[in-house]
């Protein structure tokens, strides 16, 4: 008997073809929608990093002071100090109050001779003792540091802390601001200054807080909330800076 050709039918069944379709619809659909999320993500990532993650941010404020001698008249020096406030963070700012001490301080040194070596041992002694209960100690061989009054003071409330007219005073991301103030100084009552400045601050964005002038106990001029602010509701934040620079 010859050999019988066998015949394979190269056409799919309907129902198999309507599968194979629909298994390439759904990859199709599922790539589709991989690219669309992706493409969201991306576009949320951006405008949580544009947006949406500085408005979440604290305010952060630097404070930096130069100080430079540019002249003298006797006994009076001449110094300038360049007060530079940064906004280090990510948010906005509102600047609110900037205050500005200068102190005078007087060096007193030991007397030589034997009462003079008696009062830096007992000088020494009392550091000693007060190494195990202070939570900072300062101490030198043979000098005592005093502080004086306050050779100048200057403060300025800006637009948001108070309701007189005034100037705002805003700084975005990376803005600094720089101030420059004279002051003079008779290096005959003293022999250093110590420069403190003090920033209060709030997001850009946040509500206003309304501040007051305020003079410590050492005379220092600070500007404080006119109302209680209480914490950790109180929008304002502060920033101080001391520096100190030699007479001699």
């Amino acid at each position: 008997m010859a050999p019988q050709d066998r015949h394979h039918d190269s056409h799919e069944r309907p129902g198999q073809k309507r599968g194979r379709l629909g298994l390439e619809g759904a990859n199709t659909l599922v790539q589709t929608l991989a690219i669309l999320g992706a493409g969201a993500w991306g576009v949320y990532t951006f405008v949580y990093e544009a947006r949406i993650k500085p408005g979440l941010a604290p305010p952060s404020v630097s404070v930096k002071t130069d100080l430079a001698r540019v002249g003298e008249r006797g006994d009076r020096v001449a110094i300038r100090s360049t007060v530079t406030r940064t906004n280090v963070g990510q948010a906005g700012v509102r600047v609110l109050g900037l205050t500005y001490t200068v102190v005078g301080i007087r060096t007193r040194f030991a007397e030589p001779g034997a009462q003079g070596e008696a009062e830096m041992a007992s000088r020494e002694a009392a550091f000693r003792a007060s190494l195990s209960g202070m939570a900072t100690v300062d101490s030198a061989r043979d000098y005592v540091r005093e502080s004086g009054a306050p050779i100048l003071r200057q403060g300025v409330l800006f637009s948001g802390a108070t309701t007189l007219p005034t100037e705002p005073s805003d700084l975005n991301p990376g803005e600094s601001v720089s101030r420059d103030v004279i002051v003079y100084v008779d290096r005959k009552a003293f022999d250093a200054v110590r420069f403190e400045v003090r920033l209060a601050y709030a997001k850009e964005d946040g509500p206003p807080v309304r501040l007051r002038f305020e003079e410590g106990a050492d005379g220092v001029l600070a500007a404080v909330p006119a109302e209680p602010c209480p914490t950790p509701k109180c929008p304002l934040r502060t920033t101080d800076f001391a520096t100190e620079f030699s007479l001699w």
